[in-house]
């Protein structure tokens, strides 16, 4: 077996305490570390890398989310290809499902770890280059609103209203999802059934459960039952999304039938609207009309630590 270790190439990601602790882990066994050299940049080089590969290639994603996302992205197709997660990232929202950050710290246990067969979601639409994949949340209405615009403003700077030291994600947060996030025009199917009438809020297609680091959106999500878990919660008011809020940050939200909750499992999900609309797919931020999202059963061979 060949063990690939990926790492954020930034300045200060690859010290040289890092460096040795892969030396140490690795010693005596084929190991190669690939350092990435930008955005993306990990998912063609993995797609070439497994087509030359004659063996196993465990690859080692040290990061949070996005690098999961990434790594996921280039190794969907290659069955001779196998995830392991090294949970260094701020969120770590998908590693949760397995027991939380604290067990994906260390290399040995992942050197030792068995590879199982996960789903992924497969999404095609407007904004995307061919296909992508999801390994844990897609998120679209209030909170991927909310993901777009505290990037802008991070990239290009807060109005001249807002306080110094304001959080770009708070402020939009109250400035733009609050205002104009609690109502979009954005229809859902789930295998073909239509799942809101109007307005809706936000919606979450998961094969992991938890998003923004924080919220447990899809409690009863399995990424081994080769569905997608879709969860729409309709538009409300101030006063219904402040008594929600704490449920759906719980993972409650499911406990009961709810009027304003709509709640499947399907293995195509197709959502439209007149006007483009965020979506955040693993915390990467596209924009378009039209998206379909497709189950792929046991798409990636994740390893778990011993």
């Amino acid at each position: 077996m060949k063990h690939l270790i990926v790492v954020n190439g930034s300045a200060g990601s690859y010290t040289p305490e890092f460096e040795a602790k892969i030396e140490e882990a690795f010693k005596g066994l084929d190991h190669e570390v690939y350092k990435t050299t930008g955005p993306k940049s990990v998912i063609p080089f993995l797609k070439e890398y497994l087509k030359k590969a004659k063996d196993t290639v465990r690859i080692y994603a040290c990061g949070g989310d996005g690098t999961i996302h990434e790594v996921v992205n280039g190794v969907v197709g290659f069955k001779n290809a196998e995830v392991a997660i090294l949970a260094t990232g701020t969120g770590n929202d998908f590693v949760k499902i397995y027991g939380g950050k604290e067990k994906f710290q260390e290399f040995e246990p992942l050197i030792k770890g068995k590879a199982h067969p996960i789903d992924v979601s497969e999404l095609q639409g407007e904004g995307v280059e061919g296909v992508m994949y999801s390994v844990n949340v897609i998120n679209f209405g209030f909170d991927a609103i909310v993901g777009a615009m505290g990037n802008y403003y991070k990239e290009h700077g807060l109005p001249k209203d807002a306080k110094e030291g304001t959080n770009p994600y708070d402020y939009a947060l109250k400035h733009d999802a609050m205002k104009h996030g609690r109502f979009n025009d954005i229809e859902v199917f789930a295998d073909g059934e239509k799942l809101n009438e109007k307005q809706m809020l936000l919606a979450t297609l998961a094969q992991g459960q938890y998003v923004g680091g924080q919220f447990k959106c899809a409690p009863k999500s399995d990424n081994t039952d080769g569905l997608i878990d879709v969860c729409v919660l309709k538009t409300m008011s101030f006063i219904g999304l402040g008594m929600i809020i704490g449920t759906y940050t719980k993972g409650k939200h499911l406990d009961k039938p709810r009027k304003k909750i709509v709640y499947r499992r399907a293995k195509e999900i197709k959502m439209c609207s007149p006007q483009p609309f965020d979506v955040c797919v693993d915390g990467e931020m596209i924009k378009g009309n039209n998206f379909t999202v497709k189950v792929v059963p046991g798409a990636v061979n994740l390893v778990l630590p011993e």
